[in-house]
């Protein structure tokens, strides 16, 4: 790679964000870093929060510079909405109007299109196009592998057989492909024939100094009863989104088994469509050993880690998840350096590979509970040896440094 060279970098992704309005993330992270080596680097990214189902700034064009290299752009996509129909609307007039943005403050040479959804691919392809700008399409959901337990029928059928036209069009299309699934090359290569030298692996990363930043954060940020139960109690945590896919309920039904364990406590940290499922078990189980709490904001969360002692990742069988995974919680856990519990079957456990925890399999709430137990009366002895490890791990192989290089490397190379 020629460290010299310095590129004009546009990067599209729908669901970006930014700490001007309380976010961040793999696309915000990595093009600071770039602009801070001198590339010249614009975001795209819709002004519509997904998960709060509001717009983030009310401007149709909303510009923010975090430095003289690095724009941060947000387009007003519409409808708001809150069901599929809707949210297909919106990804196509995000497609739209990302055409239509031309204020650069120099020609891009280099376009890199992200899914979540795959127009973003379509849009940034008509950019390389217009520009002769290399186009790079980066997969972090393999669509439409991964809504696939969404659909049935003539619906599953029509909506693969668009979204698959895509995919083959613009793997193909694309001078470099980067994947956070660790084995999607084979889906690319058995499925469309794309070549092997053409894809490339780069996982999430995360920004380490700023998260050990938020660790030294006062106690008094936290909420009291959480703080006290953290302090006093031996706390096993799942922070983030209560979705289906996180095998949460597994997670709170563990609980009717450690009940005479009046140390251990499971805290569950989100908002989500889970939720009354979740409340449901406890009411039924009459389980005071379980705390569930709304999503805190996100600077509260490496400390909550910090004081948890053990902290739990599920994830139930998807069709995608067999070309594996990369998950923002994966970091974020080892970073913290706490001993993890994975119940899941995916493919390539990395809590395994990195030796941070144990991985189970999911659905068993017994086998859960057990697992749970083997840490709480071997957390002075595995438990700080996985945390060890899992800490180490996040440092040789996920930082925001580590893995933006890797992009400038592929960049180079397509």
């Amino acid at each position: 790679m020629d460290k010299h060279q310095k590129y004009n970098i546009v990067i599209l992704n729908h669901h970006a964000n930014a700490p001007d309005v309380g976010g961040g993330g793999r696309h915000y992270e990595i093009a600071k870093y770039f602009s801070e080596l001198g590339h010249e680097v614009t975001v795209l990214a819709s002004s519509y929060d997904q998960g709060k189902k509001q717009y983030r700034v009310s401007e149709e064009i909303n510009e923010i510079f975090f430095n003289e290299k690095f724009k941060f752009v947000r387009l007003k996509t519409k409808p708001a909405y809150k069901r599929m129909t809707g949210r297909f609307i919106n990804y196509i007039n995000y497609k739209n109007k990302v055409t239509k943005y031309e204020n650069f403050n120099q020609k891009p040479n280099v376009i890199i299109a992200s899914s979540v959804h795959p127009l973003a691919w379509e849009a940034g392809y008509k950019y390389s196009r217009r520009y002769n700008a290399k186009f790079i399409v980066e997969v972090r959901d393999l669509w439409p592998l991964s809504m696939y337990e969404d659909f049935s029928g003539i619906t599953r059928k029509l909506i693969f057989s668009y979204f698959e036209s895509l995919e083959k069009k613009y793997y193909n299309l694309a001078d470099g492909i980067i994947t956070t699934a660790p084995y999607a090359n084979e889906y690319m290569e058995e499925k469309y024939g794309i070549e092997k030298n053409k894809i490339f692996y780069i996982p999430h990363a995360i920004d380490i100094e700023e998260f050990d930043k938020q660790i030294e954060s006062h106690e008094d940020i936290l909420l009291p009863e959480l703080n006290e139960i953290l302090d006093n109690k031996f706390c096993v945590t799942y922070t983030g989104a209560l979705s289906k896919s996180e095998g949460l309920p597994t997670f709170v039904e563990s609980a009717k088994y450690l009940k005479k364990y009046k140390d251990i406590i499971l805290i569950v940290i989100g908002n989500g469509p889970e939720k009354e499922k979740l409340l449901k078990i406890i009411k039924s189980e009459n389980l005071d050993n379980v705390l569930l709490l709304e999503k805190q904001p996100k600077n509260n969360v490496p400390l909550i880690l910090k004081k948890s002692e053990v902290l739990f990742c599920g994830l139930l069988e998807r069709e995608a998840f067999k070309y594996g995974i990369s998950k923002n919680k994966f970091y974020d856990y080892m970073a913290a350096e706490k001993p993890i519990i994975f119940a899941s079957n995916v493919r390539g456990s990395l809590i395994s590979k990195a030796k941070a925890g144990i991985t189970i399999e999911p659905g068993n709430a017994k086998k859960l509970s057990e697992t749970i137990i083997h840490m709480y009366e071997n957390i002075d002895s595995v438990g700080k040896d996985y945390s060890k490890n899992g800490r180490l791990y996040v440092e040789e192989n996920h930082t925001v440094q580590k893995i933006s290089e890797r992009f400038l490397e592929i960049i180079s190379k397509s």
